[in-house]
């Protein structure tokens, strides 16, 4: 008898449904991940779901060849997938012909597809690779952005839909510890968002082979733990520059925004006391308006947005002790972790954090800190030989913005300003300019530089420019792009720096400067992460 497609499908509306979709997403004893999901679906909008009964999940069968297809205990090959809407599906798999059914879900790919999990044959890890639309936390001065994100798409009877996600997975401690879903769901963004190598749990697991005898403890090897240098290596193996940084939690949760910024996978490693620690993956901030605003930039973050695959998709784990209460975070989404007492610690950046590391492109080899350094030293130097600069352009009887100079000028005076450095590639750097605020001077100018395919920009603004929760109110008087494929330790890098009226730019080649006056220069947006 020929085997047929088999799905179920249910609507979301009762108490007693979500609880049916409860017991369909099986996650064994950790009803908090379950928990966790449902909440997020809830948040999203999600009305009904439409389970794949006999789906086989690329994933789930690596792992099934490298450990489960090889023990006693007889494990299933096939996986549930399970699809969520923010509508009915009912009335459209209802419809008289296959045809008109797969149009009807085609069209829902933008309009109300949200996502989809799929479900492992495993007792106790149920909670396979799941891509669920992503959403940070809301509310009064507070603004979200998901900065990990890409399109993931799943064939579903015939439809190909599309959901804007980071991916996620629960643990399964037979094949992996949680380190190597941290990097998993770290890899899996760059393979979805850059075509980055794809890569499994298993492969991950066996990149980070042990060269101790403490780190091989275990079988499989690093099964129950990695360390930091066994995460670094297996990065490394995966194609990518691990960048780690360390230090006191505060200077953790200050060095990696930039990353997060930039939309970089960031995997932090949390611990209490000497207890065996615990891994998650940034993919996301939340933006915190400040009553008293400072000129730190990470003032501004209350909160990272974390996978966690214990806890659940994301979640928020606080920059501060204090962060959640501050800013009325659902304690909900905030993570907590048993270490060596049963009683589950909640858990902040400056804290808890020992470690993270960033999955750093190969063509990068300037960081984030020097970047920003090189572009503090020469915003100096420009602001104190500003005189000199307005006498020149003003022989060449060029207009200088003489306002938002004076502004800029005070503000630095008086330690306001602000700066924000983030990774981009030149055709992204040459989108944002060309659709963003900046005049059209400007524009042009920008437009016909010459650029390496990365750059790091360092945007700068003042307290009352960036103290705006709504992203399309923050602004910038100017920014600076360095070459990331230099040191960034010294100017030799530094290809343009614009303050109001001035574009200041060098040709690194023939280590020369040009000054170009900027007509009807003004403020213009900062750039937010959009799109997919």
């Amino acid at each position: 008898m020929p085997m047929t497609l088999d799905y179920a499908v249910g609507n979301l509306e009762t108490d007693e449904d979500w609880a049916g979709l409860a017991e369909v997403l099986d996650a064994g004893d950790n009803q908090r991940l379950v928990h966790s999901i449902i909440r997020h679906l809830i948040t999203i909008g999600a009305k009904s779901y439409l389970t794949e009964t006999r789906y086989i999940d690329r994933d789930y069968s690596a792992d099934y060849r490298r450990f489960y297809a090889q023990t006693f205990r007889t494990y299933g090959r096939h996986c549930k997938r399970v699809h969520f809407f923010s509508e009915d599906v009912n009335a459209i798999l209802t419809r008289p012909t296959w045809s008109e059914r797969v149009e009807a879900l085609q069209n829902t790919s933008k309009r109300s597809y949200l996502g989809f999990c799929v479900i492992r044959p495993l007792p106790g890890a149920g909670i396979g690779r799941t891509a669920l639309k992503q959403a940070g936390p809301t509310g009064v001065g507070l603004e979200s952005v998901v900065t990990c994100r890409a399109y993931v798409r799943a064939n579903l009877l015939g439809a190909e839909l599309d959901v804007s996600s980071a991916c996620f997975m629960q643990q399964d401690s037979r094949v992996g510890a949680c380190a190597q879903v941290a990097i998993w769901i770290g890899a899996r963004h760059m393979h979805q968002r850059h075509k980055y190598n794809w890569l499994s749990v298993a492969d991950i697991t066996r990149m980070a082979a042990p060269t101790t005898a403490y780190e091989a403890t275990t079988l499989p090897a690093g099964s129950e733990f990695l360390t930091a240098d066994h995460m670094i290596h297996a990065i490394h193996e995966m194609g990518f520059q691990p960048l780690c940084i360390e230090g006191s939690g505060k200077s953790i949760a200050a060095e990696i925004l930039p990353y997060v910024d930039s939309g970089l996978p960031v995997i932090v490693g949390l611990r209490e006391g000497n207890a065996l620690g615990h891994a998650v993956t940034v993919v996301g901030r939340v933006f915190g308006e400040q009553k008293t605003p400072g000129n730190q930039l990470a003032d501004y973050v209350p909160a990272y947005i974390v996978h966690d695959d214990q806890a659940g998709p994301y979640m928020l784990l606080p920059r501060t002790e204090d962060s959640a209460t501050a800013y009325n975070l659902d304690p909900n989404q905030l993570i907590k972790h048993s270490f060596a007492s049963p009683t589950p610690t909640h858990l902040n950046v400056e804290d808890h954090a020992v470690f993270a590391v960033v999955l750093m492109p190969m063509r990068v080899f300037a960081t984030a800190r020097s970047a920003q350094r090189t572009a503090l030293g020469r915003l100096n130097a420009a602001l104190i030989n500003m005189p000199s600069i307005r006498q020149k352009l003003a022989a060449q009887g060029a207009p200088v913005n003489d306002r938002l100079l004076d502004e800029l000028i005070e503000a630095h005076k008086k330690q306001e300003i602000v700066l924000r450095t983030y990774l981009t590639s030149a055709s992204g750097y040459r989108k944002h300019i060309a659709q963003g605020s900046a005049c059209h001077d400007l524009k042009d100018v920008l437009a016909r530089m010459h650029l390496p395919h990365f750059t790091w920009v360092t945007e700068i603004s003042t307290v009352g420019s960036y103290n705006q929760s709504s992203p399309g109110m923050r602004r910038m008087y100017g920014h600076t792009i360095l070459d990331a494929t230099s040191t960034g330790r010294d100017y030799a890098g530094l290809l343009a720096l614009h303050l109001p009226g001035v574009l200041i730019q060098t040709d690194v080649d023939a280590d020369k400067e040009t000054v170009t006056d900027i007509k009807d220069d003004t403020l213009y947006n900062c750039r937010e992460k959009t799109g997919p």
